[in-house]
């Protein structure tokens, strides 16, 4: 259970990392690039945008614990986890005015809304990648230690 609790933990102090990382990276390239005017928005109503980052960076970064779970499969666990960071990033990110929205355009909503969900999946994917290699490596190491261990035992 003390486990159970410290890895909850750690998953959501890492959702709220990522959430405001990418908020003042974002605030960092408006400015840098010329984009003062929306820098300007994010400025005049700062604790709401974030919230709406720590927010998102809950769902997409906290939800990521399902993969520690033995049950459900791989898929299930990743659909969980899109369904919930999409559910929370997208609404976040209609009300916040990350993405505009124009009413009674649909197909400007629907595209919008899968571009939205490209991001999210390169996103997962660099994250897979990462973490696969990293699981790789240890992997490698562990049969480096235990042929070691073999060869000193003999």
């Amino acid at each position: 259970m003390k486990h159970s609790i410290k890895l909850i933990i750690k998953y959501l102090c890492h959702g709220i990392t990522w959430g405001c990382t990418t908020l003042v990276l974002l605030c960092l390239f408006y400015q840098l690039f010329g984009a003062e005017d929306t820098l300007l928005l994010i400025m005049n109503d700062f604790s709401r945008h974030a919230i709406g980052s720590i927010l998102v960076g809950i769902a997409c970064g906290s939800t990521a614990i399902v993969y520690q779970l033995d049950r459900p499969s791989f898929g299930a666990k990743a659909a969980i986890h899109f369904i919930v960071g999409m559910g929370v990033f997208y609404p976040v990110a209609l009300s916040l005015h990350w993405i505009p929205y124009h009413s009674g355009d649909i197909l400007y909503t629907i595209l919008q809304f899968l571009f939205s969900c490209i991001i999210f999946v390169a996103i997962w994917f660099c994250f897979y990648l990462f973490n696969r290699g990293e699981a790789k490596k240890i992997n490698n190491r562990l049969k480096e230690l235990e042929h070691l261990h073999d060869d000193v035992s003999h």
